[in-house]
């Protein structure tokens, strides 16, 4: 099980998204799938409990070199400057938000790396509730906006500006490093028991399985949920029959592997 993973992520990259917002949107899943492992260290360590200071260090240098000087100064650099020569404002506007929310991430990360373990909980804290519904808004809004306004030719400029920022900042191989880092992270929450991966049991097991899963939690733990398609019918069911005692994020979304976040609200 845990051996295909760093395949399947590889294979994913390989294939690769095409255009750049494609590319960022992908970029994006990544960085959400070392969020949930960061997000286990702080409450881990907000319960006193003892905590791996080195996959701690790894995902803090993964922030540092791949969401920041890889994955945002693709945005800086290139993307949002393109956007405003198409007329989208910096300033008033969404650009300008996006690059107010980068630099609190940068702010954040600092305090991950150099704070005692209650200041790296809140840090880890501070980061998720920022990160999370700041791609959203760009998933949801500011790339839309890209995809409307510049226009083909020079989007194909983009991608390759991209590529050049990748291969200064961290030499061809960093994508497969990276995920070959987070897939052996998680292969390690998936021993600690932290990962169900339904794909191998047959459809008629899985639910049974996730809510047996879901029982076991207690307030305030969390469970990641791997599966080869969308559960959507599992969050109908859960908000049926757990109605405002579950919490549900998507950290991966296909297309070959769906990863989320199943919990119980402390």
């Amino acid at each position: 099980m845990k051996t295909t993973l760093p395949v399947t992520v590889a294979h994913h990259h390989h294939e690769g998204p095409t255009t750049p917002t494609a590319v960022l949107r992908h970029e994006h899943e990544v960085i959400l799938r070392a969020l949930a492992l960061v997000e286990r260290i702080g409450r881990d360590l907000e319960a006193g409990k003892s905590v791996d200071r080195a996959a701690l260090a790894w995902l803090i240098d993964f922030f540092r070199s791949f969401t920041d000087r890889c994955h945002h100064a693709k945005e800086e650099q290139h993307l949002f400057p393109a956007m405003e020569r198409h007329g989208i404002p910096r300033e008033g506007g969404p650009i300008g938000v996006m690059l107010q929310e980068h630099e609190q991430g940068r702010a954040f990360v600092r305090a991950m790396a150099e704070g005692d373990d209650r200041a790296i909980a809140e840090a880890i804290k501070g980061y998720a509730a920022l990160l999370r519904p700041h791609i959203d808004k760009e998933n949801d809004i500011l790339f839309p906006m890209a995809e409307e306004v510049v226009p083909e030719e020079e989007r194909r400029t983009l991608s390759q500006a991209f590529e050049a920022v990748e291969q200064l900042i961290s030499g061809p191989e960093l994508h497969e490093r990276l995920l070959a880092g987070l897939a052996r992270l998680e292969g390690a929450e998936e021993q600690s028991g932290a990962v169900l991966d339904v794909r191998t049991l047959i459809p008629r097991e899985r639910h049974p399985r996730i809510f047996q899963k879901y029982d076991q939690l207690k307030p305030g733990e969390h469970f990641i949920l791997v599966n080869d398609h969308d559960p959507k019918p599992l969050y109908y069911q859960f908000a049926a029959e757990q109605a405002g005692a579950f919490t549900w994020q998507y950290l991966e979304q296909g297309p070959e592997v769906w990863r989320v976040e199943i919990g119980k609200p402390a």
